[in-house]
């Protein structure tokens, strides 16, 4: 089978993910599905980041505060976004993806989670007992901590797109067809423009971002859809 660019980096990627030791009974959910729901997700992500970022620019003196309202909405959205994909499954060779991603967002509630315990302590203080140097210090380290974790999703981005692919040769051995048809990829890049706008064109985006942007340029790619001839 001839696999070339785009294709032959997503199935190499497919190729050596760990494989489930037990075999999840429900039943598989549509890819499609998945790929919207990730992507809601991203956009909600980016919009509490976004927000937190501008209220803090309105008012710089109340960070603290800022930051235990900003981790709360970061827990309650990416618990509801845990609870949505564990009742999504798919099946092999993706059958680790979606507990993968749930796993970096309970990671991420863990660090928010510290990161309110944090500030509410500077933000009722001074208490007695408290090492507010050795607590300051460690925000950079959990910060560093997200970081890592948005990375890993982002780098995740390549095998939630494989996720819709075709992965039968056409007369050519190639692999270039996507099992949705061509409504649905242009659905889902105004999906994703109108989501992030022209964040996505930045030249340095943050993770969240820079995922969107992969999603967007693979379905902008010369790949053929469902309803479109084989050759």
């Amino acid at each position: 089978m001839k696999i070339s660019g785009i294709a032959s980096t997503i199935l190499a990627l497919v190729l050596v993910m760990p494989m489930p030791i037990v075999a999840d009974k429900k039943p598989e959910t549509p890819h499609l599905a998945f790929v919207k729901e990730f992507v809601r997700e991203l956009s909600e992500i980016e919009e509490i980041r976004s927000m937190g970022e501008e209220d803090l620019k309105k008012d710089p003196k109340a960070a603290f505060a800022n930051t235990i309202h900003v981790a709360t909405r970061f827990k309650l959205e990416l618990g509801s976004q845990i609870r949505m994909l564990n009742g999504m499954n798919l099946s092999d060779p993706y059958g680790t993806l979606i507990p993968s991603i749930t796993g970096f967002y309970e990671e991420k509630i863990k660090v928010w989670d510290r990161l309110k315990e944090i500030s509410t302590n500077f933000i009722g203080g001074p208490i007695e007992g408290v090492d507010y140097g050795k607590l300051g210090a460690e925000v950079p380290e959990l910060r560093a901590g997200l970081e890592y974790l948005d990375q890993s999703i982002f780098q995740a981005s390549p095998l939630v797109f494989a996720t819709l692919m075709d992965m039968k040769e056409d007369s050519k051995h190639h692999v270039n067809h996507l099992i949705i048809t061509k409504a649905e990829r242009a659905e889902l890049i105004d999906y994703i423009n109108t989501a992030f706008g022209k964040k996505l064109d930045e030249k340095n985006p943050n993770y969240t971002v820079g995922t969107a942007a992969v999603l967007r340029d693979y379905f902008k790619k010369d790949f053929k859809c469902s309803d479109e001839p084989w050759e």
